[in-house]
């Protein structure tokens, strides 16, 4: 028996503002020195989950491998997403998405973002569990 306390998450509702994104600062992604994206946190940010609202831009492609279970909704933009499965990396695809897409991309999973269109990829991104990525929370969940 563990000593932890169950740890409950609480319920959330995010209202996706545009304005939220097209206004938050770009970031860096970590060791892709010159990449850009920008995101914001939905504000739910719970135990189990943690879903951002992110901008990725065409330019410098990211490879990321991923240490939880993710699942995309592309809202805008194009991009093709090349993955490495575990447990041996050995099967692989590339596959294109678009607006009304959803990708899941599982965890241990090493993917490649290329952006194809000249707008951002804008996707909401529900990561499980928490990895804690440290994304300001969006300016209208801030303010409410």
């Amino acid at each position: 028996m563990s000593d932890k306390p169950i740890t409950w998450g609480k319920v959330k509702v995010y209202n996706a503002e545009d304005s939220d994104l097209d206004n938050a600062p770009d970031l860096e992604f970590p060791f892709h020195p010159g990449s850009r994206f920008r995101a914001v946190n939905t504000g739910i940010n719970e135990p189990a989950v943690q879903i951002n609202y992110e901008d990725f831009y065409k330019g410098m492609d990211i490879h990321w491998s991923l240490p939880h279970d993710e699942v995309q909704y592309v809202i805008s933009g194009t991009a093709e997403v090349t993955y490495h499965l575990p447990p041996l990396m050995l099967e692989s695809d590339t596959v294109s998405i678009g607006p009304g897409c959803i990708i899941y991309l599982p965890n241990a999973a090493r993917v490649i973002w290329k952006v194809t269109s000249d707008e951002p990829l804008r996707h909401l991104c529900i990561c499980w569990p928490n990895p804690s990525y440290p994304i300001p929370v969006a300016a209208s969940v801030a303010e409410s």
